[in-house]
């Protein structure tokens, strides 16, 4: 999913899960890292996603025991056991393996702004607001990615949300080159518990996978459901040159741990 602000801005926000890693829960199975190694259920998932879908494995031959029963110290008396090929086993195990998942979304990202008379235009002309949700049982960060880009550190100001030179020209009306010519925009944040705010760090994430990334903490870091909703400013100089600019960054998320 994707945020697309076009005319005077073009901006590109993507939603996507992070890949699923070899070493989840069930991918542990039959290892060493097994929290609960007497079960082993590894190749045992579906064909497709086994690690995000619900499914369960069961297997044992059967046990048999018989007795009687002695009303003394002596209690049950074994009559016959007997196991199947694995041998008799009357133990009933049951192991659960709870993923860490997070499921999130965008809406209203294609946005474009035409400013036909910058001198009048109002914050409202300059303003979107697109919408998300983030569920998961861990906390997590939700961050805007701007890996591939040549933003660094120093283009954003985690005080104010602001990210400077972020709408970037690519032609003027006479479909001249604009490239040199750029503007700021302002991002905060709502995870519907906090209220709007700036960002609360800028860097690496989900075990330095995710790169060059604005992140807030979503609720402080506590599981549950949330509606999110960025805001987003245009902070175009006052007689900022006619032009097409982009800005193209990406919807990620992070875990906590």
């Amino acid at each position: 999913m994707k945020i697309l602000l076009v005319g005077l801005a073009i901006m590109t926000l993507f939603a996507a899960p992070a890949a699923a890693q070899l070493n989840t829960l069930y991918g542990q199975e039959g290892g060493g890292a097994d929290g609960y190694p007497a079960i082993d259920a590894s190749g045992q998932g579906p064909g497709t996603n086994p690690n995000s879908t619900n499914w369960k494995y069961q297997y044992g031959d059967t046990s048999y025991w018989s007795g009687v029963y002695s009303w003394d110290s002596s209690a049950w008396v074994e009559e016959q056991t007997w196991g199947g090929n694995s041998g008799y086993d009357d133990s009933l195990e049951i192991e659960c393996d709870i993923e860490m998942y997070c499921e999130t979304s965008i809406s209203d990202y294609k946005i474009y702004f035409h400013l036909g008379n910058i001198y009048s235009a109002v914050t409202a002309d300059k303003r979107a607001l697109v919408g998300g949700t983030m569920k998961t049982n861990n906390g997590q960060w939700i961050g805007i990615s701007f890996d591939g880009s040549s933003k660094d550190a120093g283009d954003f100001d985690l005080n104010t949300g602001i990210i400077t030179d972020a709408m970037v020209g690519s032609v003027d009306c006479g479909g001249r080159d604009i490239s040199g010519e750029a503007f700021d925009i302002k991002m905060l944040m709502d995870d519907g518990v906090q209220g709007y705010r700036t960002p609360d760090a800028y860097g690496d994430g989900a075990h330095s996978t995710i790169h060059d990334t604005l992140w807030w903490l979503v609720n402080a870091g506590a599981p549950g459901s949330y509606n999110l909703t960025w805001l987003i400013d245009l902070l175009p100089a006052t007689h900022q040159p006619d032009g097409n600019y982009a800005l193209d960054p990406t919807v990620v998320a992070a875990p906590t741990i």
